[in-house]
């Protein structure tokens, strides 16, 4: 039977509507089942069947090319056709293709992203935009993301679409950027490219919120790894003033990138010097969850210093009450550790750690911790979609990260069980602060 739904630029050529043989199928084997797929009208589309730039003079439910590894060999040729026509229906069909993991393996060893990376300046807007879709799917792939980045080229072609072209492209681009950033390797040569974290920081003063999001997902995993070069392009402010934004979205953001610069000690200074921990108070009490766990992500560093702990002894009452109340929140487990992590920190100041002997000791003894079971082991806040669903085993799920190390040689996944073994051992060594006496009491 026909799907018009899947693979539809790949159907063979046929003078009758898809649907209506299936509904003549339907009838003969007296299925009454509802298919959305074959009712109009159709619903749960492909996205890429709902482009905001539309292709003129392409049916995206017909093309001349069947199933199977002969049909992608040959869309693969015809990424470089001289008709017009033909080119748009392969870049089509290879967008949907790549949504199957067989096919896109089979599409990254005949080296579609040398011929993809080759058409991402095109005249066409439509292709502009189909091939750094296509990319991004790529990119999620180890393969993919080697091959790619196997031309260091591909980073300036999309530097040059974020800063120059139409807003719909500019998404599609960063979104690509923002997907191979998230690979080490990747960002060191990302980082090789003149001026990008500059570059980057320029763009998002006054640009889309979509686009800004995903720029500052991508600026922090390359400060993550060159923190200097951000400091010397005032990183520090800009992401200061992205921290006022009204959108939780960008807030989490720019308190991340905040992050990743107070681990150098020119960033911690820079925290003593705008008050950063007393700025962050509010923060701790928002309605998102995921700006909490942002903000006592980025406390965890700006309470390292002397002057930062002595700055907190001001306003421990009001600090240490919230601290101890996310600590007890047993649904988010990394929001407890960062919580604990920060107490641990704040305790090294002897006023702090007497409050919290007097006033939080039994508060901190019943904070409860979840077991493997209650657990997967990621910081993801809300269930999962039918568009993530459908990916789950084969390729990264977007939006849910994987809880990692900070420092040390394991610094990347490391289980559920180890976690939250992390998790009893702050719990331990908060309880050991709090009792800690000096050897001249």
């Amino acid at each position: 039977m026909f799907c018009p739904h899947k693979n539809s630029s790949l159907q063979l050529v046929c003078a009758m509507n898809p649907r209506l043989i299936n509904k003549a199928v339907d009838i003969a084997m007296e299925n009454k089942r509802f298919d959305p797929h074959t009712e109009i009208p159709p619903a749960q589309r492909l996205e890429s069947m709902q482009p905001s730039l539309y292709a003129p003079h392409v049916d995206i439910t017909r093309a001349r090319l069947g199933f199977g590894r002969l049909g992608l060999r040959l869309i693969n040729r015809q990424l470089h056709s001289p008709d017009n026509l033909v080119q748009l229906q392969a870049v089509h069909s290879v967008l949907d293709q790549v949504q199957i993991s067989e096919n896109a393996m089979f599409l990254i060893n005949i080296h579609v992203g040398f011929r993809l990376i080759d058409l991402m300046l095109d005249r066409n807007p439509v292709i502009r935009e189909k091939v750094c879709l296509i990319l991004t799917s790529l990119a999620n792939y180890y393969q993919g993301r080697k091959q790619i980045m196997s031309r260091p080229k591909i980073i300036e072609n999309l530097m040059w679409l974020i800063m120059r072209d139409r807003r719909e492209i500019r998404y599609a681009a960063a979104y690509t950027l923002k997907t191979l950033a998230r690979d080490k390797c990747s960002v060191e040569k990302i980082l090789e490219t003149d001026n990008i974290i500059e570059n980057l920081l320029k763009i998002i003063k006054n640009e889309h919120t979509g686009i800004v999001i995903l720029h500052l997902k991508t600026l922090e995993n390359l400060i993550e790894w060159d923190q200097e070069e951000a400091l010397k392009a005032n990183a520090f402010q800009i992401m200061l003033k992205l921290k006022e934004d009204r959108d939780p979205r960008i807030i989490c953001g720019a308190m991340d990138c905040l992050t990743q610069i107070c681990k150098h000690d020119i960033g911690k200074k820079l925290a003593d010097i705008y008050d950063l921990t007393h700025s962050l108070r509010t923060f701790l009490g928002s309605q998102s969850v995921e700006v909490r766990i942002s903000a006592v992500g980025l406390m965890e560093y700006t309470t390292l210093t002397t002057r930062s702990k002595w700055r907190a002894k001001e306003f421990c009452v009001d600090l240490t009450k919230a601290l101890v109340m996310l600590c007890h929140g047993a649904n988010s487990p990394i929001l407890q550790l960062r919580s604990m992590q920060v107490l641990i920190n704040l305790c090294e100041c002897p006023d702090i750690r007497y409050h919290m002997k007097c006033h939080w000791e039994k508060k901190v003894k019943a904070i409860k911790i979840r077991t493997h079971e209650e657990w997967n082991g990621t910081s993801e806040t809300t269930s999962y979609g039918l568009e993530t669903g459908h990916n789950y085993r084969t390729m990264c799920i977007e939006g849910v990260e994987t809880i990692k190390n900070d420092y040390g040689d394991n610094a990347e996944v490391v289980n559920v069980h180890s976690y939250l073994r992390r998790l009893h051992e702050a719990k331990s060594n908060l309880l050991y602060l709090i009792n800690w006496k000096s050897y001249k009491d």
